[in-house]
């Protein structure tokens, strides 16, 4: 079986909206994204109780230091 490849203006246009996505979270939650990974995670199907192999999405986030200045 042969995968045509993605065309590299869908590519960089994904990339924006995962950019804006991960900035958001950013600015939400005062934090820095360190890491992102694609896991596996098996799960059961609800209607006939086999297991289910989906992909997930892992973000890792450290908080942002809060400074306050002496005047």
């Amino acid at each position: 079986m042969r995968i045509s490849p993605i065309p590299q203006s869908d590519v960089e246009e994904a990339e924006r909206k995962v950019g804006a996505i991960l900035s958001e979270l950013e600015d939400k939650t005062h934090s820095d994204v360190k890491d992102i990974d694609l896991e596996d995670v098996v799960d059961t199907d609800k209607e006939s109780g086999t297991p289910l192999v989906h992909q997930a999405v892992d973000i890792t986030v450290q908080p942002r230091l809060h400074r306050k200045w002496i005047k």
